[in-house]
């Protein structure tokens, strides 16, 4: 006669504070966008292209570029970061992040350096939790579906 062996899942209790890293790591990453916006706008963008009066439209712009650079490597760095604390599908959390927030800096121009930080925490912190929770979908698939869908209807929403 067989013997009947039932197998129990095992459960893994974390504290919650342990479910957040994602959101911490995007706090973190808020305050890297900041710090690289600020430091290649006042000694890298705005130096070479408000050198003469011909390219007043660039030096006009030169705090959103320098923005858009930041988002890059802070998406970078994010990534290396979330690989690190195990994340799952640390690619889609940065990627969906560095496009959802890639007009950050022209939406803050303009504004004192306290409420851009402000903002940059909260809106990287949020999304890094939002794109981790929808990366922890099973399928690989729905994840980037519902990323996508995520990332389209929420650029719509700030259009408006």
């Amino acid at each position: 006669m067989a013997k009947v062996i039932q197998n129990t899942p095992n459960v893994i209790v974390e504290p919650w504070w342990v479910k957040g890293h994602a959101a911490y790591i995007g706090i973190g990453m808020g305050v890297l966008w900041w710090v690289l916006t600020s430091l290649l706008n006042r000694y890298i963008v705005e130096p070479s292209a408000c050198r003469d009066l011909t390219s007043a439209a660039a030096c006009v712009n030169s705090f959103s570029v320098s923005g858009s650079v930041a988002a890059v490597v802070v998406a970078v760095v994010g990534t290396v970061l979330l690989v690190r604390y195990i994340q799952p599908r640390p690619i889609v959390i940065s990627v969906a992040t560095a496009i959802l927030l890639w007009d950050l800096a022209a939406l803050a121009d303009g504004l004192s350096w306290w409420v851009v930080l402000l903002w940059a925490v909260v809106l990287y912190g949020v999304s890094y939790g939002l794109f981790a929770l929808v990366a922890q979908l099973r399928s690989v698939a729905y994840s980037l579906l519902v990323a996508a869908f995520l990332v389209v209807g929420i650029r719509l929403i700030l259009l408006l």
